[in-house]
């Protein structure tokens, strides 16, 4: 009588997070679409010659995800077998969730509670290695494009990107905190058991497959928002050379990766930061605040919309039948 009792409360429980998962996020979408509509004149700079540019935009967005998927898939396979359509969905979930979080946090939650059987803490550290090894591509290829950047002599009139003392000091010393952590983690997990020992072998139980393959498929995602980028430009008609469009794009998203940011602030920092960075090319502030915009609401916000859709096949508690 008390599990049948306990059911009940789960399920209400579970019933009343989902709801308020649903209106935050539907609440969030809306607001920053009113307030982008009243800041930019979306249809006014927008031509009919870039429609072309437009639907490749968006036809790149299900390949986007559909990698992230893949590499959902492969990460968790130890814990789970899941079919690519499961995590496909989980993927969405995730979206749903954390569009109204800080940097996104959340999006491991649409993940971990799609499973079934995998140990939710051993999932979200499988979770937090796809992450990490997405966020070292964004770090390293964000680093190259600052030394070209550097090496032609933009970063003269943007001080915040000549690479003085400091800032290699400063990058020494994360890469050298993240070293530490690891050490530490490998070291500390012979001095534990049972479970808080799984969890920490979690970190390093990772096939080289694996890990080459998640690889493979995190710079194959980080190329198609790249390039989702440069056409977005262009549906705004900002035209520039292909090589410093991407330059350019690569320390924006490495620098925007770096900052914290309240799901309130995320846009206007993602906006203001591009507009600081592509000023040495163009004027057109508008355009490249415009295009960064519609890049979230097509790799972001439609996500999270369809993401509602299997919010509602979340489990947030294991419950006995």
């Amino acid at each position: 009588m008390k599990g049948a009792e306990n059911k009940r409360i789960y399920k209400v429980v579970s019933l009343l997070i989902k709801t308020i998962i649903l209106i935050l996020s539907v609440w969030y979408i809306l607001a920053k679409i009113n307030a982008s509509n009243h800041s930019i004149d979306f249809v006014g700079l927008f031509h009919k010659s870039n429609v072309f540019f437009l639907f490749l935009v968006f036809l790149l967005m299900p390949i986007n995800w559909g990698l992230e998927a893949w590499k959902w898939k492969i990460l968790i396979r130890p814990l789970e077998e899941i079919t690519f359509a499961k995590s496909l969905k989980s993927i969405f979930a995730g979206v749903t969730i954390s569009i109204f979080t800080p940097n996104r946090v959340g999006e491991f939650a649409g993940r971990i509670f799609f499973l079934e059987k995998a140990d939710k803490i051993e999932a979200t550290i499988k979770s937090f290695i796809g992450s990490m090894i997405q966020l070292f591509i964004t770090v390293g290829v964000g680093l190259i494009a600052l030394l070209f950047y550097n090496k032609k002599g933009y970063g003269s009139s943007h001080p915040i990107l000549t690479l003085d003392h400091w800032n290699v000091e400063l990058f020494l010393i994360i890469f050298c905190l993240c070293i530490t952590c690891l050490v530490f983690i490998f070291v500390a997990r012979k001095y534990f058991s049972g479970k808080i020992k799984n969890y920490l072998n979690a970190v390093f139980e990772i096939k080289k497959s694996q890990v080459l393959g998640v690889l493979v498929l995190s710079i194959l995602r980080y190329f198609i928002f790249s390039i989702q980028y440069y056409l977005a430009l262009k549906v705004f008609n900002v035209h520039l050379d292909f090589t410093i469009s991407i330059v350019l794009i690569a320390i924006t998203f490495f620098v925007t990766s770096a900052i914290p940011t309240f799901a309130i602030s995320e846009i206007a920092v993602r906006g203001a930061t591009a507009v600081y960075f592509f000023s040495t090319v163009t004027n057109d502030s508008t355009g490249v605040v415009a295009a960064s915009l519609l890049l979230w609401l097509i790799n972001l916000a439609i996500p999270a919309l369809i993401g509602e859709i299997f919010i509602w096949k979340l489990k947030f508690f294991k419950t006995s039948n």
